[in-house]
């Protein structure tokens, strides 16, 4: 006996839904950060200010001795912030 076309749509269909399904199934969800990146990110930000503010109260003197010529303790602090904020691009 013949088999009729809608029947032959309807297995296509079936074919075509588990064929998706299977495609769902090994797509990965995106991993998030390690648990140590958001402290570790916030932390350089948070040493960096806290270094910027002690080395304007003392003139640049402190917190780093010996690097008080111009403004490299100003330098560090700003570095240090700036390497914690462009942490916050890589978490997820």
């Amino acid at each position: 006996m013949a088999e009729s076309k809608k029947r032959k749509k309807v297995e296509q269909r079936r074919i075509a839904r588990q064929q998706a399904d299977e495609r769902r199934k090994k797509v990965d969800p995106p991993k998030g950060s390690p648990k140590w990146w958001v402290p570790v990110m916030v932390g350089l930000a948070v040493l960096g200010l806290i270094i910027i503010v002690i080395a304007y109260i003392t003139g640049g003197r402190y917190p780093i001795p010996g690097l008080d010529n111009g403004n490299i303790n100003l330098f560090v602090g700003i570095g240090l912030m700036l390497v914690g904020f462009l942490m916050t691009m890589g978490w997820k």
